[in-house]
């Protein structure tokens, strides 16, 4: 596998016989990773066999088992927390309707950062989650993992000038008590899911950075409203400095 590797940096994605060759390569490696783990290793694997391959070639067992293995490993693999990138894949199409389409709900809330949401997903299929050996042995790593997301899209909704959190707002946010946001804090930030500094006295968080991920539909139409907000200020802030520029030369 990682002779092949070295290999498929050769190829240029874009050609028709490269993708047949990357689709070869990653289902070699996505199985591979299935039998040995671990998830999050998996989990990159396969996220590139359902990119670069046509999903409709396969059976649909096929499919259902890769979005089912593919569902789990992002929520239980280290590390993962891009739950947009698997949301937005078309491998888990296959699963709605069916038995295991809480698993697509799970990432959506994930993907939102809402805990709550993703509680009361969880509450409502506790019964079928305890089938899922994987979830139930990693049940805290999971928790850990959405509540850190809470935190990741709560500064992302929050305008550029404007990421200076309370730790009394990030306790209501991500749903765990006060006492204990110093240490989500330290944890996103340990993981390189925020940058920023900390002020323990204050009791706030600056952040100047949070990790790129992909977007839900609803996180583009806010991201595009506010990139238009911020055009028209650019727009207004031209507008007086042109006016005023005349009057402060002859000064």
């Amino acid at each position: 596998i990682t002779k092949g590797r070295s290999v498929l940096a050769e190829l240029a994605d874009t050609e028709s016989e490269a993708a047949i060759v990357h689709s070869a390569f990653y289902e070699t490696a996505m199985t591979y990773r299935k039998a040995v783990g671990p998830p999050e290793a998996y989990y990159r694997e396969a996220i590139q066999y359902v990119a670069y391959t046509n999903l409709s070639e396969l059976s649909q067992d096929e499919r259902y088992n890769i979005a089912t293995d593919l569902s789990l490993a992002a929520l239980t693999g280290e590390g993962v927390f891009n739950f947009g990138e698997v949301v937005a894949a078309p491998a888990l199409q296959c699963l709605e309707g069916t038995e295991l389409s809480y698993l697509v709900e799970l990432l959506s809330a994930g993907a939102r950062g809402d805990v709550h949401g993703f509680q009361r997903v969880a509450d409502s299929n506790a019964e079928a989650i305890q089938k899922q050996p994987t979830l139930v042995s990693r049940a805290e790593a999971v928790k850990e993992k959405i509540t850190l997301l809470a935190l990741v899209n709560m500064v992302f909704e929050r305008p550029s000038l404007e990421r200076t959190l309370s730790f009394e707002d990030i306790s209501d946010r991500v749903s765990v008590p006060l006492d204990q946001v110093e240490w989500v804090i330290m944890r996103a930030l340990s993981l390189n899911l925020i940058k920023g500094t900390m002020d323990e006295v204050e009791q706030t968080v600056d952040v100047s950075w949070v990790m790129p991920r992909a977007l839900t539909n609803k996180q583009m139409t806010e991201l595009a409203t506010r990139f238009g907000e911020w055009a028209v200020k650019v727009s207004k802030t031209k507008d007086y400095m042109m006016e005023h520029t005349g009057a402060l030369l002859n000064q």
